[in-house]
């Protein structure tokens, strides 16, 4: 059953609302202000607000800025006296529904309601698909290791094959110092088959860790483990430049590790496309608190070819991609971007001096700040770029 919260600070108008409203077969709560609106918010989880916007104490653009940054899908539709309109309009720019003049029509204000409910499930689809699209990436991502883990993985089997074989043409092993060192290496080679697999497993299995305050050097270096064989094998020169000691983030570890490899993925092609795997290529991964303590950098800088000319603003577009016909699926950087989106945080690239370009995310330090929404942050990444 749909549940609305009606708030109002007129007692007649709130009991009124809810008698209709309940004929309707919503499930309605009443509030009386905007301060008690807030609180009965939070303890019921309404899936639709109406509220007036004139209150005293707090008013229905106060409760509506809080509710709104806490990030809810809740649709608010305000009511508003006469000569309420810039009042209105402003919550509209904060993210009301819509808006209502007083005395409230009744049929007026059901089918505002029908098509907040309707709002709500379009966008409930569109998660969906973004799933869809992350899992899709994935699994591209996840091919595009295999490779690199193929090469990961023989290299100690070699050795274990290697050692059984010395193992094999000695009678006496347990004797034999040398023996027992072999069968040590064995142990240690099985060890860090293991310590492949299990993170192979960690990266493509069921993630339900979710977000927790982490180190984001952590998914940085996770990242790029699962992708080091491939820079390798790609003749491509690799340098850390993490900074230590960074605030712990709000932040889904396996989520931000997808970034660093989809940036890694786009570094390693763009430097393979124009050293085409000879000496010269060079990928710098690093990491940086910003100055004013706002957000914490992470990025790929590479040396291979620059973002295309005239593709600049569809970079982050679903299924956009540079590439030849079946060398990229054009989703790591659109869900990337969304990854980024949902920890309120933001993405880019830019070019860089020395003929290099950085592609980076930037992660809120405070949980509750959305750097999305910053007007000042790009002004302010200009200056961290100059040290690089």
């Amino acid at each position: 059953m749909i549940k609305i919260l009606v708030v109002d600070d007129e007692q007649l108008l709130r009991d009124r609302l809810k008698g209709l409203l309940e004929l309707e077969d919503y499930e309605v709560c009443l509030a009386e202000s905007g301060l008690k609106g807030l609180e009965v918010f939070n303890e019921k989880k309404p899936d639709i607000i109406v509220s007036d916007i004139k209150m005293p104490g707090m008013d229905g653009i106060q409760m509506l800025e809080k509710i709104k940054a806490l990030g809810s899908d809740v649709e608010v539709i305000m009511l508003t006296g006469h000569g309420g309109i810039e009042t209105a309009i402003q919550a509209l720019k904060i993210g009301a529904f819509d808006y209502m003049n007083k005395p409230v029509n009744f049929d007026e204000l059901c089918v505002n309601i029908t098509r907040a409910i309707e709002a709500q499930k379009m966008r409930q689809q569109l998660k969906s698909q973004q799933s869809q699209l992350l899992q899709a990436a994935k699994l591209n991502a996840v091919g595009e290791l295999g490779a690199g883990v193929a090469h990961e993985m023989n290299q100690p089997l070699m050795a274990i094959a290697s050692h059984l074989e010395v193992l094999l043409m000695n009678d006496v092993i347990l004797q034999d110092a040398a023996l027992k060192t072999k069968i040590l290496k064995i142990k240690d080679q099985f060890a860090r088959l293991g310590t492949i697999v299990k993170r192979m497993h960690e990266y493509s299995g069921s993630r339900k860790e979710g977000f927790i305050q982490e180190d984001v050097n952590r998914p940085i270096t996770d990242g790029l483990y699962l992708m080091s064989q491939q820079l390798k094998d790609h003749n491509i020169e690799l340098t850390l430049e993490l900074e230590k000691d960074l605030p712990v983030v709000h932040i889904d570890r396996y989520q931000i590790q997808d970034v660093i490899i989809n940036f890694l993925v786009n570094a390693r092609d763009a430097v393979d496309e124009r050293h085409s795997q000879k000496e010269g290529g060079h990928i710098w991964l690093m990491s940086k608190k910003m100055k004013n303590g706002k957000g914490i950098i992470a990025g790929v800088i590479d040396n291979g070819i620059p973002v295309k000319s005239g593709s600049e603003d569809s970079i982050f577009n679903p299924f956009f991609t540079t590439k030849a016909p079946g060398k990229g699926t054009g989703l790591g950087l659109s869900v990337s971007y969304n990854i980024m989106k949902s920890h309120k945080g933001v993405i880019g690239f830019t070019a860089l001096k020395n003929d290099r370009k950085l592609f980076y995310c930037v992660l809120p330090i405070d949980k509750n700040t959305n750097l999305t929404i910053d007007p000042a942050l790009n002004e302010e990444l200009k200056s961290e770029w100059e040290t690089l």
